[in-house]
């Protein structure tokens, strides 16, 4: 009596197990049907870009019209990893009402590039300002210098890129300059150049490339 209880538990437990099994299956192929690329897997790379634009040893690259910043000097931020678009150009220095008032206009695909000069002090765009260049299209933002909240501007659907991270605010006194030439990283961005960024590195070409 007690071996045929036991046998019936066996046979139970391998049931619920070839259940659960099936389950787990079942669950898995409906979570892979259901996957697809982030929205800019099919955007143009800097590695592909530079196979194309760059083919020449590395020696002659400075005299080309496709120019690579400086590589490892920036940081990732944004929930965007991959970005491209015109440039929009800002200069200024540990104060960014300059930053706010582009992001505050319309985008339309663009990259703001701003030249904070640098500094790792305060930071230059924080939660509230990414959250106006996601609103108004922007494609993404590049900050010579730090930016905050990063936490909450991971979760956003923008391409970020700065030097590092700082809580403390900038200051609002001596706006700067607003499309200008800006120069860091071994580059020179101007008004309308086109910028390719992702976690290889970022590319300033004055015209679009194309794969």
């Amino acid at each position: 009596m007690q071996l045929a209880c036991a046998q019936r538990f066996m046979l139970c437990n391998i049931s619920l197990l070839k259940h659960a099994s099936g389950l787990s299956c079942a669950i898995s192929r409906a979570m892979s049907s259901n996957i697809t690329p982030p929205p800019d897997a099919d955007r143009k790379g800097t590695a592909d870009l530079t196979d194309k634009y760059l083919p020449d040893p590395v020696d002659t690259i400075c005299t080309r019209s496709v120019q690579i910043v400086t590589p490892n000097l920036f940081r990732d931020f944004g929930g965007k990893l991959r970005f491209s678009g015109q440039a929009t150009t800002v200069k200024c220095y540990e104060n960014n009402p300059l930053v706010r008032k582009a992001l505050e206009e319309p985008g339309i695909g663009r990259v703001l590039v701003v030249d904070g000069g640098g500094s790792l002090r305060c930071a230059l765009l924080g939660d509230m300002l990414a959250e106006n260049g996601v609103k108004n299209g922007w494609s993404g933002i590049i900050v010579n210098g730090c930016i905050r909240d990063s936490a909450d501007i991971a979760r956003m659907p923008l391409g970020v890129k700065a030097l590092g991270t700082h809580p403390l605010k900038s200051s609002k006194r001596d706006p700067g300059q607003r499309d200008v030439p800006v120069s860091f990283g071994g580059v020179t961005v101007s008004p309308g150049d086109w910028v390719y960024a992702d976690g290889d590195g970022i590319l300033v070409s004055k015209e679009e490339l194309t794969l």
